[in-house]
């Protein structure tokens, strides 16, 4: 949706939240949302006043012409949207969306879902072994590591 817009993702979701506008994941919302973010970003209109305006213009969609969006009572200074250029400039952004493109989610990656003695299971450590281990009490674990580190001096010192 970010990308078909146009727009950054804490772009829209602020922005949504501002107007009380849901951000509806389809083409006609991306449409939509890109020319907001069009008109604030680019043209400096506020956000309320490009959402207006952005509604006018792309209700004229359909006549694939150049429209008045918005301007004053006068008609001294009015905004006005080429819409052939702005659907062409949208097609592509959607395009780059749908084929090519899948916008990196912020913060850190979530957790692994497969638990860890799944994992060291699949890794080929023996869980029965480690289990055996885990229910001595620590001094009989130290216990038996002494009796190992012993065993294994002893079979060092040994001739061949």
């Amino acid at each position: 949706m970010a990308v078909a817009a146009g727009a950054d993702l804490k772009w829209l979701t602020n922005s949504s939240a501002l107007l009380g506008r849901p951000i509806r994941n389809n083409r006609q919302g991306a449409r939509w949302w890109g020319l907001v973010r069009l008109l604030v970003d680019d043209l400096g209109l506020s956000l309320k006043s490009a959402a207006a305006a952005a509604s006018t213009a792309l209700l004229e969609l359909g006549s694939g012409a150049v429209v008045r969006a918005a301007g004053d009572p006068t008609g001294s200074a009015t905004v006005v949207v080429d819409l052939p250029r702005y659907r062409s400039i949208f097609l592509g952004n959607l395009s780059r969306a749908l084929v090519h493109e899948t916008p990196r989610r912020r913060g850190r990656r979530a957790a692994s879902r497969v638990g860890s003695i799944a994992a060291a299971r699949r890794y080929g450590v023996d869980i029965d072994l480690v289990r055996a281990a885990l229910a001595r009490s620590p001094a009989e674990r130290l216990a038996l590591l002494e009796e190992n580190a012993a065993f294994l001096r002893s079979m060092r010192k040994r001739p061949r």
